[in-house]
């Protein structure tokens, strides 16, 4: 049977360099982030480009065009967990159907720079709280811990990162899906204003960003959100497969 690999994320977790990584693989059919459009149209508030893109709109549609797509191809779709939690909380057999992997970062800095794309974000889009809940609901129903990557990994180490993942995920590693030409997968194109940096990379790098912690600290909305998600990305992070130079 073929596979299907979800990559559960939170927004800024730079999930989408990881997805790329699989786009270049040429061995998965990849989904950029298919419940969103539960949780979106095209009047929605959030940054968005062409959400009118031919994806279903509800959850149990989209679930069945991953399960369709996997009678004929592997397949991998990166998603946020806050799009659809009540939905996956109360859906055993779709998560049990798949390998389950969380990607976390530091949330101070996923907030400021979440908040430079969209400054209206709600408290929940932050998307630590609603990650850990699906986590929490694997670990019960598989009595395991699920695989969590932590997004300074693989922006530091991008190859041992990816051939852990791979180890795991009991995948060949395949050194050339490290490296690609700058451009914008169609996979993206729905919410290509978030992917420029991604858009016109050729491999995964660390930034070169320096952290203006004043821009999280002088602001009480955004420091109220960052307290509110703290402890979810302390407790995931303890599970992070530790990577080391």
């Amino acid at each position: 049977m073929n596979r299907m690999i979800a990559l559960w994320a939170h927004p800024r977790s730079r999930s989408t360099a990881l997805e790329r990584v699989f786009i270049e693989r040429g061995d998965f059919e990849v989904f950029h982030e298919p419940f969103a459009h539960v949780a979106f149209d095209e009047h929605s508030a959030i940054p968005h480009d062409d959400l009118d893109c031919g994806l279903p709109r509800d959850y149990d549609a989209i679930k069945s065009l991953l399960r369709t797509t996997r009678q004929t191809r592997h397949v991998f779709h990166k998603d946020m967990c806050y799009h659809c939690l009540d939905q996956l909380k109360a859906d055993p057999e779709f998560l049990l159907e798949q390998q389950n992997v969380f990607i976390i970062r530091e949330p101070g800095r996923a907030i400021v720079s979440h908040f430079a794309m969209f400054a209206q974000m709600p408290v929940q889009a932050i998307g630590h709280k609603a990650l850990y809940e699906v986590f929490c609901t694997l670990t019960k129903l598989t009595g395991r811990i699920p695989y969590v990557i932590n997004a300074e990994d693989l922006a530091t180490r991008p190859e041992e990162t990816v051939r852990r993942l791979c180890d795991y995920l009991q995948l060949e590693f395949l050194p050339h899906a490290l490296n690609w030409e700058p451009s914008c997968p169609p996979q993206w194109k729905a919410w290509r204003s978030w992917h420029k940096e991604a858009e016109r990379s050729t491999c995964i790098v660390a930034p070169v960003e320096t952290f203006d912690e004043g821009a999280l600290t002088g602001d009480p909305r955004l420091l109220a959100y960052y307290q509110a998600h703290r402890p979810y990305y302390e407790r995931m992070n303890q599970f992070a497969q530790q990577v080391h130079a």
